[in-house]
């Protein structure tokens, strides 16, 4: 009877450890994507507005899953950041501005999960300043603004001047090496943060 009851306890004790694992850990979805490499002055064009700006807080996540495979057919988290200096765009500083990131996180019944626009892309996240290029569709009902190709209009503020030639992909806040963008941080760095 002894053994009957350490296997049920191991058993139970082992799908617990499986399904916890799963839930504690997020698998992450990260596509292959294609998608268009912007020049700096493109992105300049596009933007309707250029902020320096910190993460404040999330605000709403979306989520939608395809009935048949369970696959994200949308993902997006809206987040609220707070705007430090203006250099394009009809904001003030202070002003508070919502932003769409195309990324998700959610649970189901099998585990947790985040979903990113790309093989590339991190989330903002809070004690990190970034200078955004940020789009405003008139089309978007809820009023929130964009990051211009997704990771391409995102760029983390060096700890120092010292660090502006150090670029690790954790350094660039991006998940993988990309040449492209690291020619963009390049420009962008001379441009815009350059402190004098």
């Amino acid at each position: 009877m002894k053994k009957w009851v350490t296997a049920g306890l191991i058993a139970v004790l082992g799908v617990s450890m499986f399904f916890g694992y799963k839930h504690l850990n997020a698998q992450e979805l990260r596509p292959d994507a294609d998608y268009y490499n912007y020049s700096l002055s493109e992105m300049e064009s596009l933007a309707t507005v250029i902020v320096e700006a910190d993460w404040e807080e999330e605000t709403n996540s979306i989520v939608e899953l395809d009935e048949k495979d369970k696959y994200p057919l949308d993902t997006r988290t809206f987040s609220n950041i707070k705007v430090k200096k203006v250099y394009k765009g009809s904001v003030k500083e202070g002003e508070e501005l919502n932003v769409v990131e195309y990324y998700a996180k959610w649970r189901d019944v099998a585990g947790a999960y985040v979903k990113y626009p790309n093989e590339l892309y991190q989330p903002l996240i809070a004690g990190k300043n970034y200078l955004l290029f940020l789009y405003q569709s008139p089309d978007e009902s809820t009023g929130s603004y964009e990051i211009i190709g997704n990771h391409q209009g995102k760029y983390v503020y060096p700890e120092s001047e010292s660090n502006m030639s150090i670029q690790s992909t954790s350094e660039l806040d991006i998940a993988e090496k990309d040449e492209h963008y690291t020619a963009l941080y390049n420009q962008v760095s001379e441009k815009y943060f350059s402190r004098p």
